[in-house]
């Protein structure tokens, strides 16, 4: 008889994310209205399981990255830019959006903006060129905003915190605890030229983080130990953003290396350690947060509280 086991995925549960209160030089915040609250049910649920894998995504940015507005010349937060690879392969801005239009921009080496023109693109300069909203400065390498809130520094192994602390930006951060829990840190928006939102597919929807390479090497393991379904938890921080991406890689590319060994699946969204971004974007082009929920069901997950989760709590 086949075994059951639990993988929960812990998204973005970082200070950069769970509070407002921190100042560029200890990485700047992109606050998630409630963000400090996911911090607690997140660690207990660590705490109540044993034999499982935990995997929790990083936004390990550099400090030039590209989504940082403060990183171009004449534009705000929250604005939108156009990017397109060079023949480098280096994304690079094309265009800037200002007043419902696309602006051409004066670009650096590196195509960041040294300052906007005021010429209107036309639409075959930007059609079909990637979409990127420029952030808050927020989840700097090596600084207080990139780390994960307390609650969740106080349940990883030793071994995990370790090598969190130390420098260097590693792809892929693995450890154990006592109860024979796994842990997997995945990193991702590591590429100064390319935001990722999603845990495995960066935002071009065609570049990887480490995490495919991950799960397939995950599927391997729990098949080898005679697992035959999991129940997957996942929730963190932004609903409509990195959880909701996230969400979607599961099923491009966790559910199918399980299904390619016979593993069956449910994947349950955690919605008590799960906080939105309310907000709309001016041109409205952000996720909707009402609606975040309903989408990821239609997929086929349910939406749990943890407490459902750790009762195996599959079923209508």
């Amino acid at each position: 008889m086949s075994k059951t086991a639990n993988v929960v995925f812990l998204i973005d549960l970082q200070n950069g994310f769970a509070r407002s209160d921190l100042t560029e030089q200890e990485g700047g915040s992109l606050y998630v209205p409630g963000g400090e609250e996911a911090g607690k049910p997140a660690a207990n649920l660590i705490r109540h399981l044993s034999n499982s894998i935990v995997v929790l995504s990083q936004d390990f940015h550099p400090a030039d990255h590209i989504s940082f507005a403060a990183n171009h010349a004449d534009v705000q937060p929250f604005s939108n830019v156009y990017l397109r690879p060079g023949h480098n392969g280096i994304y690079r801005v094309v265009g800037a959006e200002a007043g419902g239009r696309v602006m051409d921009v004066d670009t650096d080496a590196r195509g960041y903006i040294t300052g906007a023109r005021k010429e209107e693109l036309l639409p075959a300069a930007w059609q079909g060129a990637l979409k990127q909203t420029l952030w808050l400065r927020h989840c700097v390498q090596g600084t207080e905003s990139a780390a994960f809130v307390d609650p969740i520094m106080a349940e990883l192994p030793a071994s995990v915190v370790g090598q969190l602390q130390a420098p260097g930006a590693q792809p892929v951060l693995s450890g154990d605890d006592a109860r024979g829990n796994q842990f997997h840190v995945v990193r991702k928006g590591m590429r100064p030229d390319l935001d990722s939102y999603g845990i495995a597919t960066e935002n071009d929807g065609k570049s990887k983080t480490a995490a495919p390479a991950l799960f397939e090497r995950m599927a391997a393991q729990l098949d080898a130990d005679g697992i035959g379904r999991i129940l997957v938890g996942i929730g963190g921080l932004a609903t409509n953003f990195c959880v909701e991406f996230s969400h979607a890689d599961l099923y491009r590319e966790l559910v199918p290396a399980l299904k390619a060994r016979g593993i069956e699946s449910e994947i349950q969204i955690l919605t008590d350690i799960s906080h939105g971004i309310p907000a709309v974007a001016p041109d409205k082009s952000w996720p909707d947060l009402g609606a975040a929920l309903d989408r990821m069901v239609s997929l086929g997950s349910r939406a749990r509280a943890t407490e459902e989760f750790l009762r195996g709590g599959g079923g209508e």
